[in-house]
């Protein structure tokens, strides 16, 4: 079996597989990724000279494919190592192309296999509908013994490698909210900080989506007279993906919640505490 790295991977997490061959738009993914990830801290291993180790393994399979194979365990334990280990729910992704998961309907990249909503915030991220996801290698089943007992649906889960930019991205991306900006109003307080107050009874969505569309743990409902407070004013919808969703993108905001907001997952549905 061989596993295949690939090295000096941009940004795809926000890009429409169907659109792909569009190379502006992938250049302005690309450049919001790096913005993104300019403050994470450079850590783990050289992963080009890792790509060059493998390769190195991968020329010496048709002389010796026992020493090549071992070394090949042995840098794919250092990608591992280098990096982050989640898990996603293998159902909810396309895994068609190696280096890559693309979100098939709005789900989670979590530290364990465990149910979604038995864990803390800090550790799942969650993935909008259309979010490709890049990995450093290919995903594979969950092998880990404390999680094999976890459930029985364990074995639809698979381990993902993320490198640390990447999950600064997706966990950047994951903090954005949007709202259907008809139904809610703009206040600036004599501190100068931001509120917005629902005209409406509305939703605070995940995504652009229509309310509709997205699973019950993908939006909270929102009753007419609540305040939240947020970081600035809302912003135009600027991701690429998003403002493909529909027609009526244009009337939606983005928004960054408040420290000060918190949020309760329970086994469907999400709520504002």
């Amino acid at each position: 079996v061989f596993y295949v790295l690939r090295a000096g991977m941009g940004v795809t997490a926000d890009v429409d597989p169907t659109l792909d061959a569009l190379d502006l738009e992938r250049e302005r993914i690309e450049q919001e990724y790096k913005q993104a990830a300019a403050a994470a801290p450079a850590e783990g291993g050289n992963l080009d000279a890792l790509v060059a180790d493998l390769q190195s393994a991968a020329n010496l399979c048709c002389s010796d494919p026992g020493d090549s194979a071992a070394k090949l365990l042995d840098d794919l334990a250092s990608v591992e190592q280098s990096g982050q280990v989640w898990y996603i729910y293998a159902p909810h992704f396309d895994l068609r192309c190696v280096g890559e998961a693309v979100a098939s309907q709005g789900t989670w990249l979590k530290t364990t296999c465990e149910f979604s909503w038995q864990i803390e915030d800090d550790a799942k991220i969650h993935v909008a509908e259309g979010v490709r996801v890049p990995s450093e290698g290919l995903t594979y089943p969950v092998d880990d013994p404390d999680e094999m007992g976890r459930h029985e649906w364990v074995d639809q889960h698979r381990k993902i490698w993320l490198s640390n930019r990447t999950f600064h991205f997706l966990r950047q991306r994951a903090a954005q909210w949007y709202i259907y900006f008809p139904h809610w109003q703009t206040i600036t307080g004599t501190n100068g900080n931001t509120s917005i107050v629902a005209a409406a009874g509305t939703w605070l969505k995940r995504s652009v989506q229509m309310s509709d569309k997205l699973a019950r743990d993908e939006k909270v409902l929102i009753p007419q007279g609540s305040v939240i407070n947020v970081e600035g004013e809302p912003q135009p919808v600027e991701s690429p993906l998003e403002k493909r969703r529909h027609p009526y993108v244009h009337e939606h905001r983005a928004v960054m919640l408040s420290a000060d907001v918190r949020l309760s997952q329970g086994k469907t549905s999400l709520y504002l505490m």
